[in-house]
């Protein structure tokens, strides 16, 4: 057995069924491991690593499975990287192999070569470099611990071609940790005095928030959630990471909070807050609206339960930290509260003045959503997803035009990750190659990806695999002919001196679709939307609906944006 085979071998030991990359010549002895494999582990010919490691990711968030990505030395590697640093802080499970040249070639100034481990270091948990055959299960095992344990992250691997070629010794040790086949791994839990003081803290909250990020929905801990939530009569408002957490159209869920995609009224109430509980999240300036929600200078009692003791208390001053697994921690909380007595749900003043604040909030964006106007605006089409895509649909969004409107504006009626972005980057090109990846995870699941116009010429190739990937999946363009995101910011902070962000191309995105072998049809009036919708996902294989939408800069009100609505209150030109 050589170096690649022992790699193979240890892949489908930990149950890896897909791995997403492309070829380059110091892949082909890997790929031939992979060839003798066929039938036991699936490969996925990406056309751009980039496209392949978003792939992955998205994978991973659906499945809990680690993403599994490959590409070769050289630019393979470097195209890699976006992919591995949007999983990585976003605390997705992810092992990046590369390859790279024999150890032979070490600082000749060979073609392809890179200091791999040096490159991947800074943005991963782990990057390692095995000299020998012999070395492979071994870093296998710690990569598949360290991607799934803990904070869970990116893990990189650079395998040397003749390491890949070298023979084992006999006997080869390829046990492989049950544990580590999905994520979380390793579950821990706080210290049972400090879960005690952050219950009698909660108790004595007279206007408890809970905001649950990323965290608490990697762990699985809606029902925990939503049972802490209905005794102590805290309404829970979520990150854009975590939306999931909880279900969306239950009456003591907030929505998504802070500066992209939260509810006004949201933000509000965590700022009349007297307590907060913080569960899974890093709390960036993003999620808090530059530290507004709650005030940073003037805080509440704060609570934070975190995985990685080294975000507790790194925004915000804590009263208690609480270091574990989100659903552990829950569920020891829970417990906690009701020794100190507590046995049933409080139906407080400030529970009714949530619960009201969010009807209230609903019969807005329903008047909102039924605008008629051309261009479409884009709540009309978060509105007509909601009545087309069954329950269990998954929507994976690129960042600008798509993300602030589902995170806003979209609801489940479950907890669970059905609504993907990524948060951590913000890298264009996201959704095309992401579709892929959760139809791999969710095989038997509509799959729906958002897309602005920008993000489609970057990730464009990747259609093709989209095509060959088959199933209910649909590709909604946001055609609004211009970086929208970044046009919105020249208008609003540089006096409208629009520079270098309108397509002024004619550029026929549905025939360019059609020529990766995806039909598809343009709508340019919101009365068709719904119609066009339906007939796209009655299909059993991939299909794009072009949709003629307004830019930001045109939108009035603008993008659930918390910045930008307060500029436009100011300027009187909110609705």
């Amino acid at each position: 057995m050589n170096g690649a085979e022992a790699l193979v071998e240890m892949l489908i030991g930990y149950d890896t069924q897909v791995i997403f990359g492309l070829p380059g010549d110091t892949t082909v002895g890997f790929y031939d491991a992979l060839h003798a494999a066929a039938g036991r582990i699936e490969h996925v010919m990406a056309r751009d690593e980039r496209c392949a490691a978003y792939m992955a990711d998205v994978y991973s968030r659906l499945s809990g499975k680690p993403g599994v990505c490959e590409g070769p030395s050289g630019g393979g590697a470097t195209y890699l990287l976006p992919g591995v640093v949007e999983a990585n802080g976003s605390s997705v499970a992810m092992i990046a192999l590369t390859t790279d040249n024999p150890l032979s070639y070490e600082a000749q100034g060979a073609l392809t070569d890179l200091p791999q481990t040096r490159i991947f270091g800074g943005v991963t948990k782990w990057s390692a470099f095995p000299k020998s055959a012999d070395m492979v299960p071994h870093f296998l095992r710690r990569a598949f611990r360290l991607a799934t344990g803990g904070r869970p992250g990116a893990v990189h691997l650079a395998m040397p071609k003749d390491v890949l070629a070298q023979q084992l010794s006999a006997n080869p040790d390829l046990h492989v940790e049950e544990a580590c086949k999905l994520w979380p791994s390793y579950r821990t839990r706080p210290d049972a005095d400090s879960v005690t003081r952050a219950a009698k803290r909660l108790l004595a909250a007279q206007r408890p928030v809970i905001i649950a990020g990323g965290g608490a929905v990697s762990s699985g801990a809606g029902t925990e959630l939503m049972a802490l939530a209905e005794l102590v009569g805290a309404p829970v408002g979520t990150t854009i990471n975590g939306k999931g957490a909880v279900a969306e159209t239950w009456p003591l869920s907030l929505g998504v909070t802070g500066g992209n995609g939260g509810r006004p009224y949201a933000n509000r109430l965590i700022q009349q807050a007297d307590l907060v509980l913080y569960v899974g999240t890093k709390v960036s300036y993003v999620d808090s609206d530059n530290w507004r929600v709650p005030s940073q200078a003037n805080p509440p009692k704060i609570l934070q339960i975190d995985v990685d003791a080294s975000e507790l208390g790194n925004n915000y001053p804590i009263d208690e930290g609480l270091c574990g697994d989100a659903r552990l921690t829950l569920l020891d909380l829970l417990a906690a509260v009701k020794d100190c007595g507590r046995m049933e749900p409080v139906q407080s003043q400030w529970r009714s003045h949530a619960i009201a604040a969010r009807q209230a909030w609903h019969e807005h964006a329903r008047r909102e959503a039924a605008a008629a106007g051309r261009p479409i605006m884009a709540q009309r089409v978060i509105h007509e997803l909601q009545l087309a895509l069954p329950a269990e649909a998954v929507v994976v969004c690129d960042p600008g035009t798509p993300t602030p409107y589902m995170a806003a504006q979209y609801e489940l009626d479950r907890p669970g990750r059905r609504v993907i972005s990524p948060r951590a980057q913000g890298s264009l090109g996201y959704a095309i190659p992401g579709v892929v990846g959760a139809r791999y995870a969710c095989p038997d699941l509509p799959v729906v990806g958002l897309t602005g116009d920008g993000s489609y010429a970057m990730s464009v190739g990747d259609l093709i695999t989209v095509a060959r990937t088959g199933g209910p999946t649909v590709l909604i363009l946001f055609n609004n002919s211009c970086f929208g995101w970044i046009k919105e910011l020249q208008k609003l902070y540089h006096g409208e001196r629009y520079f270098s962000v309108d397509f002024r191309e004619c550029l026929n995105y549905l025939q360019v679709a059609e020529g990766f072998g995806l039909p598809g049809e343009q709508v340019n009036d919101p009365s068709e939307l719904g119609p066009a919708l339906r007939r796209a996902l009655a299909s059993d294989s991939p299909s794009m609906i072009e949709i003629m939408t307004a830019a930001e800069h045109e939108s009035v009100p603008p993008p659930p944006v918390a910045p930008w609505e307060r500029m436009a209150s100011d300027a009187g030109l909110a609705s």
